[in-house]
């Protein structure tokens, strides 16, 4: 890059444009929010696994003063009361039985919290209970009950097409994804080692630090919404179609959200309020607690027979892999989630043989849907295990048996796929460097493991928009549907837009979400915001751009080749120059107006990429870590981790460090602590006294991240999206780093004080 054409903001640690608000206390969330007549909502849950709802009868809880109305399912008449983000297969609130322990069953709005609280405990139900599907064993078993009796209709979920399978029905399966390339039996029959093993990956909350909470008004038939999703448009496209009115009858606006995850993707509580205030006829808040979040979504608990052939030399030829994603009692996204895992299970690695089948189960426990990674935590343990068995078994060191297999830049993962992005082994050497990979830990019960993960990143098919106005005194407005959720997405949108337009960065603001004024996005997912979203914003800017030296040259009467933007004003080669206020006003013939450039993104769909359309850009986690095992409880002390994470460009690095470094230390918790645990239907830790989440405690004595930046992304300056990466490669790294340290290999997550004391006691005995 030529000296005149420096990056001044892009790749520059600026300050976040929201930083001081939050630090301050003056960023309002959902539940600030207060509007006139406002009522608060509670809702009533099953307490019963499985059941039959054989009556409800609210008639005293609605003559209780205070109270404003009272919602069940007699009330819902003929509304198109099922939604979904995959199947409509969840009612508003429970019609004919309850499928978990927190299912709603009513709903109330009242004036206070107190007063709906009583109201809840006036509500009569009489339940006829069923037998419980607590596991993916139980609802597999031969002639299970059914936690759904009917098949559930298709939909669609980020232009993708789901369609329930005539084939599973009468069983408790309700989407399977498959894959195939080469002759499977014949790589297997080729392979002079074959490998198969079974890992499990637990339930685990996304407990982001605000519990969902949702505000809803309905006045003339208008439904407006004020909630922290991360897919406002489909969730306004939901609730369209939920309660029969037009798409401009539905209004979504997105305040601050502190933290998603993937936890507020798609529909969660916003049908029961919308519901409540159409019936209380005033706004209704409904605010969740912490247990009540645990009781609306979590991540898939999964289990992963992975079946790998393997040459002499240590060439892998066949992979063959069978999972089964257990996505609760309805099937939010796990349709998508299970085509994920399913795709992604083959890893980064030159395979000619592979099959993989992938099954969504229904089971009667609190629905899964979206999380970080999407399905890919489940499978990259499982792989990048199997991969540390394979290499002692064929006396190779562990680095090098990856090396060996690893794809080259420019291969394609599958035939019809974006070929790969990045020099997966470059990335892979700087983590095994950052852990000194093959000296020899001083310290007895110490080990090191290593752990190389890939995903599709950025989304499939994605479709998204932005609008930048440039005022009458020169800054800006951006306009962009992506959800600041914490990661700094208007930080770095901002600075595209800043460097784009020769702005400073405080002359650039980012507008309110709102999806009355705001350009369509499809989600704020998968890693996608600075690839997608940041090329609308660039491409709004650039059209500014345009049409700012367009009216420059008029103004000045000069070549339009020969102005360009710097520090907020139009210079010439002649020397001239002029703010752009001055452009503006002089171009509208008065200081008013303004001009307003519009950028726009949209995948390709194709047939010949199995996902149905190319992947953006390719995702890379790559992590290495040493571990110390005490021998006598079990307990796992990090004394190392570095992660490798592959930004083509960081636009704005210090965001970027913390992304990754955040993804990290997410992954720790379901390595070494989290997990939701059932027993008998009923979840026995929704809190956070019982639900262990990582402390700073936890964190590895050394800690490091490394941005790889080689300016190969497709995003704007090179840039490519993170924030999922980082999570990948860590319970395999971790579980390798165990059995370095005192030879036992787990294959249950998390890696508990209790079973990695076990594993040793077992071995030893």
């Amino acid at each position: 890059m030529s000296k005149a054409h420096a990056l001044k903001v892009v790749g520059h640690a600026a300050p976040r444009v929201d930083g001081q608000e939050k630090v301050t206390g003056r960023a309002a969330y959902t539940v600030d929010l207060e509007l006139p007549g406002m009522a608060v909502g509670k809702i009533l849950r099953s307490p019963f696994p499985h059941a039959k709802l054989l009556k409800i009868d609210a008639r005293k809880a609605a003559q209780l003063p205070g109270v404003f109305t009272v919602l069940t399912r007699d009330d819902l008449g003929d509304l198109s009361y099922y939604f979904g983000a995959a199947y409509k297969d969840q009612p508003i609130v429970a019609v004919d039985k309850v499928r978990y322990v927190g299912d709603p069953v009513a709903g109330v709005a009242a004036v206070d919290a107190a007063t709906a609280e009583e109201a809840l405990s006036l509500i009569e139900t009489e339940f006829e209970e069923l037998p419980v599907l607590g596991s993916l064993e139980e609802a597999l078993a031969p002639n299970a009950p059914l936690v759904h009796e009917t098949s559930k209709a298709g939909g669609e979920l980020h232009g993708y097409h789901y369609q329930a399978l005539d084939k599973f029905k009468g069983t408790n399966v309700c989407y399977q994804f498959s894959y195939a390339r080469g002759d499977i039996a014949e790589g297997f029959k080729k392979s002079a080692y074959i490998f198969e093993d079974m890992f499990t990956f637990p339930r685990v909350q996304h407990f982001s630090m605000e519990p969902h909470a949702t505000i809803a008004q309905v006045q003339d038939d208008r439904i407006t919404v004020w909630t922290g999703s991360q897919d406002p448009f489909t969730l306004r496209d939901h609730l369209a179609e939920i309660f029969r009115v037009p798409l401009n009858r539905v209004r979504v606006i997105v305040p601050h959200v502190g933290g998603g995850y993937g936890g507020k993707l798609s529909v969660k509580i916003e049908p029961i309020t919308a519901a409540l205030a159409w019936k209380a006829r005033r706004p209704v808040k409904v605010a969740l607690s912490v247990e009540e979040s645990f009781k609306t979504v979590t991540r898939h608990p999964a289990r992963f027979r992975v079946k790998t052939g393997v040459a002499r030399d240590g060439k892998l030829l066949a992979r063959e892999c069978e999972i089964h994603m257990d996505t609760g009692a309805y099937a939010d996204a796990g349709p998508r989630v299970t085509q994920k895992a399913g795709y992604r299970a083959i890893g980064p690695y030159r395979i000619p043989h592979v099959k993989t089948d992938a099954y969504t189960v229904y089971t009667n426990t609190v629905p899964a849907g979206a999380f970080r990674g999407f399905g890919t935590l489940q499978v990259t343990w499982a792989y990048e295990s199997q991969m540390d068995i394979i290499a002692e078994r064929l006396g190779m060191d562990a680095l090098e048996l990856r090396l060996k297999n690893l794809l080259k830049k420019g291969e394609l993962y599958t035939a019809g796929d974006t070929p790969v992005d990045c020099d997966l082994k470059e990335g892979l050497l700087l983590a095994a460097q950052g852990i000194g990979w093959g000296k020899k830990s001083r310290k007895p019960n110490t080990g090191k493991g290593l752990s190389c993960c890939m995903k599709d990143g950025g989304g499939t098919y994605k479709v998204a928009s932005a609008v930048v106005k440039m005022v009458s005194d020169g800054s800006a407005v951006l306009l962009t549907g992506t959800v600041e959720l914490g990661q700094g997405s208007s930080t770095a949108l901002s600075q595209v837009v800043a460097e784009e337009l020769g702005l400073p960065l405080n002359q650039v603001v980012v507008a309110q979400l709102d999806t009355d004024a705001t350009p369509y996005d499809a989600a704020t997912n998968a890693s996608s915001s600075m690839v997608v979203m940041g090329l609308c914003a660039q491409r709004a800017a650039q059209d500014v751009k345009r049409q700012l030296l367009g009216a420059a040259a008029k103004a000045l009467k000069e070549k339009l080749s020969s102005l360009q933007l710097k520090d907020g004003k139009i210079h010439s080669r002649k020397g001239r120059n002029v703010a752009y206020g001055e452009v503006i006003a002089k171009y509208f013939g008065a200081k008013a107006g303004e001009i307003i450039g519009k950028g726009f993104y949209q995948d390709i769909k194709s047939a010949k990429a199995a996902l149905g359309a190319p992947t953006t850009f390719w995702e890379i986690g790559w992590g290495g870590t040493e571990v110390e095992v005490d021998r006598d409880t079990g307990e796992i002390k990090l004394l190392k981790y570095v992660s490798v994470a592959d930004v083509g460009r960081a636009v704005q690095p210090v965001l970027c460090v913390g992304q990754d470094e955040g993804a990290v230390m997410f992954a720790i918790g379901h390595t070494l602590r989290e997990e939701m645990i059932y027993k008998d239907g009923q979840l026995l830790n929704p809190n956070l006294v019982d639900y262990r989440v990582p402390t700073f405690d936890d964190l590895p004595k050394e800690f490091e991240t490394i941005l790889l930046e080689n300016q190969n992304g497709p995003g704007p300056f090179g840039s490519k999206g993170l924030g999922e990466g980082g999570l990948l490669p860590v319970a395999s790294a971790i579980a390798n780093g165990v059995y370095n340290a005192v030879g036992v290999r787990l294959r249950e997550l998390p890696l508990t004080p209790e079973r990695v004391w076990r594993a040793i006691t077992k071995r030893e005995a």
